[in-house]
């Protein structure tokens, strides 16, 4: 089944379900039968409020932490960040609602089926009894911002239907005319699953609370009888039913207080999606859903075990067999998910993209921001979806104007600072407790993610490419970030240093014990080189519109003496690319994070042409690292084997992302996929869509002057094409190949 997931039975499990949304709402669906559960989620839904966490105090401390640094007291200067300079949790992404739909008469079923159509971007089962056909469709639209489902059946059903609305958050029910209506509020606090608080949630008052309240509203439309109850909606005499759920909420704006007219923004939202009938409302999501899906086609060759429900097609190839269209569809779903949870005017994907069944999620189901956000969005720019990109193109000039607090007060800097978490409320500051001393090092107090998402801000000038977005957005977005670095450097023995400097999340031995806190780790350095030279280079596209300012060419005459001061990379002992600055032992050797190979992917300071002995270095660390590890790690691994142009090695990596999950229990060295295609141990999608990036970059390139075509096929896709990814500077290719070897391609211009 072509961009499908169809399975025999209902998912045991909400990791296992069917994910559907449109940006804003999000809805996971385990197929059941009698009884429908549908787990419902928006994307500013979030625990907490606008708060400011920034501390004059913690720039008492640093030169203080970077004296013990340099003098090699690594404990001492860890205990002074862990109590003085790190502070406050922060928030957590919340699930906003669950819907049960009861049907007791869908029992004694003869034949099943569960599918999630990735082409149309609707979820649905069909069912046979021995007395009745049964189908239920469901999809989440963006043109409407309503979730709509459709329940047919050969005969009325016996028993009739209830539909359930309910919410772990604290809320209440009333009614208005045909609409069932939920409203509740957010929890002002929610501390991360992993700390022990006394009070990890707390609550305000209905009417004084200063966190996100919301309201939820479903109506039917059905040839039967219809009656809104005290829970829900009762249905009888049905064999067509129609049900529209929509929500809102009172966020307005990440330094807003939330006071929002939600209850009528959600109110408008039904009654528009109320003028249409179903099909009306399906053909609107559908164009615009494949609109974005059906850029891209990718063909990697016939399966036999193509009809097989996603769970054995899984077991079998984990087994040996191959399945070409599997890693397709895996390839396709990371797109789906994107289109599905970050669409224009929404928020950017977080850690679970938007779904989300727990108050307490793992990490807080928030924004990582030392990988995992970033890897959300690698295969946004290549794979056609530069819209979905968008999100995440606020989030950067939100935590921008958010960040300059942070690197003024913390660290008297210029520019801005954002360390390795933010929420929805763009906090900036690092996190951490002080009233209960937790050792948050070497993840917390950890600097880099501006410049990071630089290349991302760059990344979609370099692809679409927009003057306007240039000159609006990405150049002052790469000085801002760049004026940080440049005050936050220290300047020893000749070259610019950072201090302190973490390699996420990996510990260093150095017989003392074994610490996160140093200076200059390889990642820090591969992230500025790579910042700096975007700089300089951008500046050459500013010219091409306009001249430079006195201030921009002082500005590039300070970054490009910077640049010729920062550390070079280092080839250790082992004959690795180093992760910190001296050779240190690993704690953990084959560490999940692979930080130090960034210049390698997602950057492009070292490739196979240009600096071969570092991509030897890249490769030994690689290979030091193990075969294990969380899928996420799996998928960039597909990302640097295929830079490195070793096609086979790549492909091992894509069948080692395939493995099925074999627990729900959290894990930070192993995991799989579950039968849904979700990354697993928990759930999360930055493993999926830096899977999709990965197998893009497997068949197209375009980092360097020209676009290289199929850099590392692999003997297994022995015929293929794909069509409608990107390359740098806004062509569209298509590619044929057979036999191993390319046969035809297009590189188009203007089109998607």
């Amino acid at each position: 089944m072509k961009n499908k997931l169809y399975y025999e039975a209902p998912a045991d499990a909400w990791e296992k379900g069917m994910a559907i949304g449109n940006g804003r709402i999000g809805a996971m669906l385990l197929g059941g039968t009698d009884r429908e559960h549908i787990w419902l989620n928006e994307d500013t839904l979030w625990s907490g409020y606008p708060r400011d966490y920034n501390d004059p105090d913690a720039y008492l401390y640093l030169e203080e932490v970077r004296r013990l640094i340099f003098d090699k007291e690594y404990e001492k200067a860890e205990k002074i960040l862990n109590r003085r300079m790190v502070g406050n949790w922060n928030e957590s992404y919340l699930p906003m609602g669950d819907l049960y739909i009861e049907t007791p008469g869908l029992k004694n079923i003869m034949a099943y089926k569960r599918i999630l159509n990735l082409s149309t971007g609707t979820a649905s089962i069909s069912a046979v009894t021995d007395k009745f056909s049964y189908e239920r469709t469901c999809f989440c639209s963006y043109p409407d911002q309503v979730m709509a489902l459709r329940i047919r059946s050969s005969e009325t059903l016996e028993g009739g239907m209830k539909f359930c609305l309910s919410s772990q958050l604290r809320s209440f029910c009333t009614k208005d005319g045909d609409c069932f209506i939920l409203t509740g509020w957010c929890p002002s606090v929610v501390e991360p699953d992993y700390y022990p608080g006394e009070y990890p949630i707390l609550y305000e008052d209905y009417e004084t609370t200063t966190a996100v309240r919301f309201q939820m509203r479903m109506k039917v439309v059905t040839d039967g009888s219809a009656a809104v109850e005290e829970d829900g909606i009762r249905v009888t005499g049905s064999r067509e039913t129609l049900l529209l759920l929509s929500s809102a909420n009172s966020f307005l704006g990440y330094d807003v207080k939330p006071r929002g007219n939600f209850e009528e923004k959600v109110r408008q939202y039904m009654e528009k999606a109320g003028r249409f009938s179903w099909k009306e409302l399906y053909n609107r999501h559908r164009s615009d859903f494949t609109a974005l899906f059906g850029r891209v086609e990718l063909e990697l060759g016939h399966s036999e075990n193509e009809d097989l429900p996603m769970d054995k097609r899984l077991l079998r190839f984990s087994e040996g067999e191959e399945d070409p269209e599997l890693i397709a569809t895996a390839f396709q779903f990371g797109r789906y998910l994107l289109i599905s949870s970050s669409r224009e005017g929404t928020e950017p994907a977080n850690l679970q993209g938007i779904w989300n069944k727990d108050i307490r999620p793992p990490w807080s189901s928030n924004y990582t921001v030392n990988i995992n956000t970033q890897m959300n969005y690698w295969p946004a720019e290549v794979c056609s979806l530069p819209e979905c990109a968008r999100p995440l193109m606020k989030f950067i000039e939100e935590i921008r104007e958010a960040g300059r607090k942070t690197a003024e007060i913390n660290y008297h800097c210029r520019g801005f600072a954002v360390h390795h978490n933010v929420d929805l409320w763009r906090k900036t500051t690092a996190v951490g407790s002080r009233e209960k001393e937790v050792d948050v090092l070497p993840w917390s107090f950890w600097l880099m993610s501006g410049g990071w998402f630089c290349q991302h801000i760059y990344n979609h000038y370099i692809y679409t490419p927009d003057k306007n977005f240039l000159l609006q957005s990405a150049w002052p977005v790469l000085m801002e970030s760049a004026r940080f670095y440049l005050d936050w450097l220290v300047e020893r023995n000749g070259e610019l240093l950072t201090v302190p400097s973490a390699s996420p999340e990996n510990l260093f031995a150095d017989g003392g014990g074994c610490h996160g806190i140093t200076y200059s780790c390889t990642l820090d350095n591969a992230i500025l080189r790579e910042l700096f030279g975007n700089c300089l280079e951008a500046a050459g596209h500013v010219k091409k519109c306009r001249s430079l300012t006195a201030e921009e060419e002082s500005f590039c005459r300070e970054v490009k003496t910077a640049l010729s001061k920062l550390p070079p990379y280092k080839i250790g002992k082992y004959g690795q690319l180093q992760e910190w600055y001296e050779d240190f032992e690993e704690k953990d050797p084959e560490h999940r994070h692979l930080s130090m190979l960034y210049g390698l992917y997602p950057g492009n300071t070292i490739t196979a042409e240009n600096t071969p002995k570092l991509a030897a270095a890249c490769r030994r660390a690689l290979e030091r690292r193990g075969e294990g590890s969380v899928p996420w790690s799996r998928a960039w691994k597909v990302c640097l084997q295929a830079r490195l142009k070793d096609g086979e090695k790549a492909y091992e990596e894509v069948r080692r992302f395939l493995q099925p999950a074999n627990s729900n229990e959290i894990s930070y060295n192993d995991g799989g996929i579950y039968s849904s295609l979700f990354c697993a141990m928990p759930l999360e999608v930055d493993g999926n869509l830096g899977f999709t990036a990965g197998i893009a970059e497997m068949l197209i390139q375009s980092h360097l002057t020209e676009p290289e075509l199929l850099p590392a096929l692999p003997k297994a896709w022995k015929n293929g094409h794909v069509k409608g990814l990107k390359v740098r500077g806004g062509q569209t290719a298509d590619i044929y190949w057979e036999d191993g070897k390319l046969k035809s391609y297009s590189l188009r211009s203007g089109s998607r």
